[in-house]
């Protein structure tokens, strides 16, 4: 697949990339560089997750990600690419387990170097060996774990038997560590641990990230099976995170519910532009055909995505 358009980035630099071969990326950024911007573009886009891969270490039965297939992993370098030129702020590596990719760190250092913040969403189990395998904490600005309960059962309840609370609790404190580089703990709030949820508080603040997410249980997700099981009221979920952040305080919290949630921008293995609309994805481009600009200009729900996003002012 070919990257042939040109667009506004910005003054990105030089962006090398090699994916088994080696991308002229930065003539390509230097003629975004001199291009006029997309028309009816008011704001850069605040944030974009980047589904990196569909696949997962884990199986959890409230995953709202893609559907774990066959990877076009030769797509990556030219994604990358238009990331790079885009006028995104914010870059989010995620999936799928993105600690899968072994480039997601170069990647990541590639983005800085143009100027983009970059974030890692992980579920927390694979980091530690990731780390002994030279992988760098450094190459983001901020790095998001998943914990789900305060007991290894009530982990396991969310996210499988294969999960590991003490790797994740484990993967916490490396990053905590990590000179430069903020801490998100990140929870899916459903029926399944919301009694748990206090003792969960309690456990998050001894961690002392700089933030806590608080996500209500969404029905996303053609993968999403445990509708059932997770599903918890709007107002309920309301309460619950009104008790965490005072349980948890003085760490922030920063809640959103099943609607807020839509407020995403996001790309996915193919590079295709997906917006969450109700319980599934708006499709709203490719990012390889088209620039990423162009497709947020003509997205008439902006606002939803910016003010979702503004919780990455822990970024500053």
């Amino acid at each position: 697949m070919s990257y042939q358009s040109a667009w506004q980035g910005g003054r990105l630099g030089t962006l090398r990339v090699e994916e088994g071969r080696l991308l002229d990326a930065g003539r390509a950024v230097a003629e975004a560089a001199d291009a006029p911007p997309p028309a009816g573009s008011k704001a850069g886009i605040p944030a974009v997750d980047w589904w990196i891969t569909s696949h997962c270490n884990l199986a959890c039965d409230f995953c709202y990600g893609p559907v774990p297939g066959k990877d076009p992993v030769e797509c990556r370098p030219e994604i990358l690419q238009a990331l790079a030129a885009s006028s995104a702020r914010v870059v989010t590596f995620c999936g799928g387990e993105p600690l899968l990719v072994r480039k997601v760190g170069q990647y990541a250092a590639n983005l800085r170097q143009c100027g983009k913040s970059t974030v890692l969403n992980t579920n927390g189990e694979l980091l530690r060996k990731r780390l002994d395998q030279g992988f760098r904490l450094a190459d983001f600005a901020l790095v998001g774990v998943s914990i789900e309960g305060s007991t290894p059962d009530i982990h396991r309840a969310m996210r499988g038997q294969k999960a590991d609370l003490d790797e994740v609790i484990e993967a916490a404190r490396l990053v905590a560590k990590e000179p430069g580089v903020s801490l998100k703990l990140a929870t899916v709030v459903s029926g399944v641990n919301r009694d748990d949820l206090p003792a969960l508080a309690r456990t998050v603040r001894d961690l002392a990230p700089d933030i806590w997410r608080l996500y209500q249980y969404s029905r996303r997700g053609d993968q999403n099976s445990g509708q059932q099981r997770h599903w918890l009221a709007d107002d309920e979920f309301r309460r619950l995170a009104e008790v965490a952040a005072d349980l948890v305080a003085p760490v922030p919290t920063a809640p959103s519910t099943e609607a807020e949630t839509e407020g995403c921008l996001i790309v996915d293995p193919a590079g295709n532009v997906l917006q969450p609309a109700g319980a599934s994805y708006f499709r709203r481009g490719n990012c390889l055909d088209n620039p990423l600009d162009r497709i947020w200009a003509e997205i008439t729900g902006r606002s939803a995505i910016i003010n979702n996003k503004r919780w990455l002012s822990v970024l500053s």
